[in-house]
C-alpha cells in the first residue's frame, strides 16, 4: 500500500507521530494491491470509501501489510482508523506501557528494510534505479506533493487560500492519483525482484521491537525545554547588544559585516567558523578577542536540539520515531532521526543538577550570575531534558569495549580475550605481549606501555574539519576522491576508518584522543596531543594549501614541547575539557602519513599495522630509529598474529568468492557470491550484502574488491574495500547483533532509547541495576564463548555518567 496525506505539520522536522496528530491531518489517496492483484486507488479526498474488506484487513493482525517505509502508513492509518472506524481499530498497547494507540507492528513488513538488508538505497526511487526496474517512481511526485500535501502561501492569484484541493487543478490531481498507483507498482516490483533473498524472521522480530520502541517514545521535560529556548533567546539578545556596543554594527550576526569589521581592525579572516574563531582568539588583541568570544557564544547552535524536541514532542509529552532500523545498511546498525540521540553534546559540569534546576524553574538571573557561558551551559543540559515518567527511573547500561572483544574472539587472539576477562589494562597487555616482559602502568617496565598503546586507538573526534582540495569537510565525511593537505602538498589517502567511541580532549581548537600525534611549533617530529596540551605548546598551523610549503613549518628540530615544564593548571584545564566522542582517522595520507584537521597538522593511521602505522602513531618521537620500526612491526604482529591473519584470511576469502563465484569460509564467517551479490554470513545467521562486487585495482595498482553502495558523498557510487575494512564491517555488524539480542532480552523493561552500544530503559524504582547489567551481558547462543560485560548507572534524568 501507499498513502498520500495532508497535514499542516512539517513531516521532516516533526516526524510522523506529531504529523498525524494534527487536527488538520487527513488521508487523501489510498493505493493498494491485495496478493499481487491489480493496484487500486481510493480517492478519499473526493469522497470515495475504502472497501470494507480492506478496513478489516488493516485491523486484522493475521494479515500482513507491506509498504516502503511502512511506519508512515502504520501510524497514519492508526490515527485515521480511530477517527473513522473506531469499532474496528484496536491497539496493542497495555496500560503499563506508553506505546500509544497504534496498530500492532508485528502485522507489518517494510520494503525499505528489505532493500537496506540487501545493501540497496533507503529510497524508493534509488532502489528502483539500482535494480533497473521497468516501473520507476515518477519524478513529478515532489511537485505534486508540494502542491496537494502541504499548506500553500496565500496570494492574490490563488484567492488567498492556504491549501490546494483537487478542484483547484484537476489535471494535477489525476496525475497525483497515477503517481500514487505507480508507487505501489514500484514497491511490488521491488518485492518480486528480491523474493529469492528473504529477510530472516528474526530480523523482522528485531524490526517489530524497534517499532515498539519508536511507538513508546521517551518523555521530555517540556518545562525545561521551554525555559531553555527562552534562556537562549534572552542570552542571544544580550550578547548581540554587547556586540553592537563593541562594534557599532547594525547586525553583528552578519558574517559579511563581522568580517569587514575585523578586517578594518587589522584581522582579515576567510571564515568565521568555530575552528577558525577558536584559533584566532589565541593571538588576537584583547579588544578583538572579546568580540570573537562573543561571536562564538552567539554562534552556538546546540539550542536547535531543544527546538527539535519542541517540534517532535507528542501531546502526551513523549518524543517518538527517533530511531531508523537498518539505517546503516553495511552493518545494519540503527541511525538517529529528529532529535538525534546519537550526537548529543556531552555533559561534564560538576553541578549539572543545580544548573538544570535553575533552567527548570526559569531563574535566568541566577543562571547569569553563576555561569559565564549560558549557551554552553544550555548545551550541556540537553541530555537532561529526557526524563522517565513519574514514579520511574532511568537505567542506562552499555557494553564494555564490545568491538575489541568481538574482534579478539573472532580472530582467536586468546591472550587479548583473557586480558578483558581479567580486567587488565589492554595497553599494558599489548606491550607485555610485544616485548615479552611484564608491563605495569606506573610500575615495572611502565615506559613500554606507551609503545603498546600506539597499537591501539589514537584518533580524531567526529565533526572535526579536514582540509581537502574541495574545502573543509567533517572527518567522517571525507572521501577517497578528495585530496588532503599534508603541510607541503595535496596528497591522496586510503579512506576514513571509524574507530569507536572514547574520551577525547579539546585543546588549541582540536578535539582528539590524548594519544593522537600532532606537530607543535619548533619540532621536527610529532608529539602526543595530550603532552602538547599539558605543556601549553602551540599546535603547528599548516596553512590552507595555497602555498607549496606552509609558512609556519619549522625545520629546526628543537623539541619545543619536551623542553617546557608541564603546568598543573593546564592539566586541570585539560581535565575539564575531557569528554567522550565518536572517533575517526584516515589511512595513508601521502608518503608522510599526515593531514590537516582544524588547521593543525596531525598524523594518520597507517595500513594494517605496517611501518607507516608506527610512524603515524609517533614511534620516531618515542626514540625509535627508522631502522627499528620494522622489528617493532614484527613484534606487534607476533603479539597479535591471529588478528593479522584474520584480516588477510578475510581478504583472501572475499577475493576468491568474487573472482571464482565459489563459497569460502574463515573464522566462522562464510562468504557467498550469488546473482551479482556478495553475501557475508554472520554467526547470528544474518547476512551482510554487497551489490555488484567485482575485482579492480586500488590506487597503488594492487588488486582490490569494489562494490556499489552509498559512499562518503552520501551518493550511490563504487566503493573500494579490502580485508581489514571488511573485518571492520563484520565486527560492527556482530556488535550490532549482540545489542539487538540484549534489546530482546531486556524488552520487558520498557526500552525507550539506545545510543551506539547503550540502552536507556524506563524502570520501576525496585528494579536492580546489577540485574539489568547481568542480563545485558549474557552471551548470545550463536557466539558461545565470547565474554561480554555491561556496566550502567541509574538516574532521574538522562546524562552521561
Amino acid at each position: 500500500m501507499d498513502l498520500e496525506t495532508y497535514s499542516d505539520i512539517d513531516l521532516g522536522k516533526c516526524g510522523v507521530y506529531r504529523y498525524a496528530q494534527s487536527l488538520n491531518f487527513e488521508i487523501l489517496l489510498f493505493g493498494y494491491s491485495v496478493d499481487g492483484g491489480e493496484v487500486q486507488v481510493v480517492d478519499l479526498a473526493c469522497g470515495e470509501k475504502i472497501p470494507q474488506n480492506i478496513i478489516e484487513a488493516l485491523t486484522n493482525d493475521k494479515v500482513t501489510k507491506w509498504s516502503f517505509n511502512c511506519s508512515f502508513e502504520r501510524i497514519c492509518l492508526s490515527v485515521w482508523l480511530q477517527g473513522n472506524y473506531p469499532a474496528y481499530f484496536h491497539s496493542y498497547s497495555i496500560n503499563e506501557d506508553t506505546v500509544g494507540d497504534y496498530l500492532d507492528p508485528s502485522a507489518w513488513k517494510c520494503s525499505m528494510i528489505w532493500a537496506a538488508y540487501m545493501g540497496l538505497p533507503l529510497s524508493l526511487a534509488g532502489t528502483g534505479a539500482v535494480l533497473g526496474l521497468d516501473e520507476q517512481k515518477l519524478k513529478e511526485g515532489k511537485d505534486l506533493i508540494r502542491y496537494f500535501c502541504v499548506p500553500c502561501k496565500a496570494t492574490k492569484a490563488n484567492g488567498g487560500r492556504t491549501r490546494n484541493l483537487p478542484g483547484h487543478d484537476i489535471d494535477k490531481w489525476n496525475m497525483f492519483k497515477f503517481y500514487n498507483k505507480r508507487d505501489v507498482e514500484v514497491e511490488m516490483s521491488i518485492q518480486a525482484r528480491l523474493k529469492n533473498y528473504p529477510v530472516p524472521d528474526f530480523v523482522w522480530d528485531e524490526y517489530h521491537l524497534d517499532q515498539k520502541i519508536n511507538d513508546r517514545g521517551i518523555a521530555l521535560d517540556r518545562n525545561l525545554v521551554t525555559h531553555a529556548i527562552a534562556f537562549d533567546a534572552k542570552s542571544k539578545a544580550e550578547l548581540t547588544e554587547k556586540m553592537q556596543e563593541l562594534t557599532a554594527l547594525d547586525n553583528p550576526n552578519s558574517v559579511v559585516q563581522m568580517k569587514q569589521w575585523l578586517a578594518d581592525h587589522g584581522m582579515a579572516m576567510d571564515s568565521l567558523g568555530k575552528k577558525e574563531v577558536t584559533q584566532a582568539v589565541k593571538t588576537a588583541p584583547k579588544e578583538l578577542a572579546d568580540v570573537l568570544l562573543l561571536r562564538q557564544q552567539l554562534a552556538k547552535s546546540s539550542v536547535k536540539k531543544y527546538q527539535a524536541m519542541q517540534n517532535a514532542v507528542c501531546t502526551d509529552g513523549r518524543a517518538r520515531g527517533m530511531f531508523l532500523f537498518y539505517g546503516a545498511n553495511r552493518s545494519g546498525r540503527w541511525a538517529g532521526r529528529l532529535i538525534q540521540l546519537q550526537n548529543l553534546p556531552q555533559n561534564h559540569m560538576p553541578d549539572l543538577e543545580q544548573a538544570r534546576s535553575l533552567v527548570q524553574c526559569g531563574d535566568y538571573d541566577a543562571m547569569e550570575l553563576l555561569y559565564d557561558d549560558i549557551p554552553d551551559t544550555l548545551s550541556q543540559l540537553i541530555r537532561t531534558a529526557f526524563v522517565p515518567r513519574d514514579g520511574m527511573k532511568f537505567i542506562v547500561a552499555d557494553f564494555s569495549a564490545i568491538e575489541a572483544r568481538v574482534l579478539s574472539f573472532l580472530a582467536g587472539e586468546k591472550w587479548k580475550s583473557k586480558a578483558f576477562e581479567e580486567g587488565e589494562d589492554i595497553y599494558c597487555s599489548t606491550a607485555s605481549k610485544m616485548f615479552g616482559v611484564p608491563v605495569e602502568k606506573h610500575g615495572v617496565n611502565g615506559h613500554l606501555r606507551q609503545k603498546g598503546k600506539i597499537a591501539e586507538l589514537a584518533c580524531i573526534a567526529e565533526g572535526e574539519l579536514v582540509l581537502t582540495n574541495q574545502g573543509l569537510v567533517p572527518i567522517e565525511n571525507v572521501t577517497k576522491k578528495q585530496l588532503l593537505w599534508d603541510g607541503e602538498n595535496w596528497v591522496q589517502h586510503d579512506g576514513v576508518i571509524y574507530k569507536g567511541e572514547r574520551e577525547v580532549i579539546e585543546y588549541d581548537g582540536l578535539r582528539a584522543t590524548a594519544d593522537h600525534f600532532v606537530w607543535v611549533e619548533g619540532t621536527s617530529q610529532p608529539v602526543q596531543f595530550g603532552i602538547a596540551a599539558t605543556c601549553g605548546a602551540h599546535l603547528l598551523q599548516t596553512g590552507n594549501g595555497s602555498h607549496k610549503k606552509a609558512d609556519s613549518w619549522d625545520e629546526s628540530g628543537r623539541d619545543y614541547c619536551v623542553s617546557r615544564t608541564c603546568s598543573v593548571r593546564k592539566e586541570k584545564e585539560l581535565a575539564s575539557n575531557t569528554r567522550t566522542a565518536r572517533l575517526y582517522d584516515i589511512r595513508n595520507a601521502g608518503q608522510h602519513h599526515r593531514f590537516t584537521v582544524s588547521g593543525k597538522l596531525v598524523h594518520n593511521c597507517g595500513y594494517g599495522g605496517s611501518v607507516g602505522a608506527l610512524k603515524a602513531m609517533g614511534a620516531l618521537y618515542m626514540g625509535l630509529a627508522e631502522k627499528e620500526l620494522q622489528p617493532l612491526v614484527d613484534s606487534w604482529r607476533a603479539a597479535n598474529p591471529n588478528i593479522v591473519r584474520f584480516w588477510w584470511n578475510v581478504d583472501r576469502c572475499v577475493k576468491d568468492t568474487v573472482q571464482r563465484h565459489v563459497p569460502t569460509e574463515t573464522n566462522g564467517i562464510r562468504f557467498v557470491y550469488q546473482s551479482g551479490m556478495l553475501f557475508i554470513q554472520l554467526p547470528s545467521g544474518r547476512h551482510l550484502s554487497y551489490v555488484k562486487p567485482r575485482m579492480g585495482k586500488n590506487r597503488f595498482g594492487g588488486e582490490a574488491v569494489t562494490y556499489e553502495g552509498v559512499g562518503g558523498t552520501k551518493k550511490w557510487e563504487r566503493i573500494e574495500s579490502y580485508g581489514p575494512k571488511f573485518v571492520e564491517n563484520i565486527v560492527q555488524a556482530i556488535s550490532r547483533d549482540i545489542l539487538a539480542y540484549a534489546m530482546r532480552t531486556l524488552s520487558h523493561y520498557f526500552i525507550c532509547g539506545h545510543v551506539h552500544d547503550e540502552l536507556i530503559m524506563e524502570c520501576s524504582m525496585d528494579v536492580s541495576l546489577d540485574c539489568i547489567c547481568e542480563q545485558m551481558g549474557r552471551t548470545p547462543p550463536w557466539i558461545s564463548g565470547l565474554l561480554l560485560r555491561a556496566d550502567g548507572y541509574e538516574c532521574s534524568f538522562y546524562k552521561k555518567d
